[in-house]
């Protein structure tokens, strides 16, 4: 059996990246760790490790996956 991938959604917090953040944390049965780098901006080198350029985005299993993308990354590190 295959082992599940981490599926993250970095953003910074604006009302674009919170009404993503929101839509994806009510959606039952989708498991999504939800890192508002704006808060949390110790995670910024986090995302910039896994790929991440711009905000926001999704990475599942490794893979990034922009979502109306609309900010660089470099305004939260």
């Amino acid at each position: 059996m295959a082992a599940l991938s981490t599926t993250v959604l970095y953003h910074d917090g604006c009302s674009i990246c919170l009404s993503i953040a929101e839509r994806f944390a009510s959606t039952p049965g989708l498991a999504v760790e939800i890192v508002n780098l704006g808060i949390d901006a110790h995670r910024a080198r986090e995302a910039q490790a896994a790929g991440v350029t711009r905000l926001p985005s999704l990475v599942i299993g490794g893979k990034v996956m922009r979502l109306e993308d609309h900010s660089s990354i470099e305004h939260v590190l």
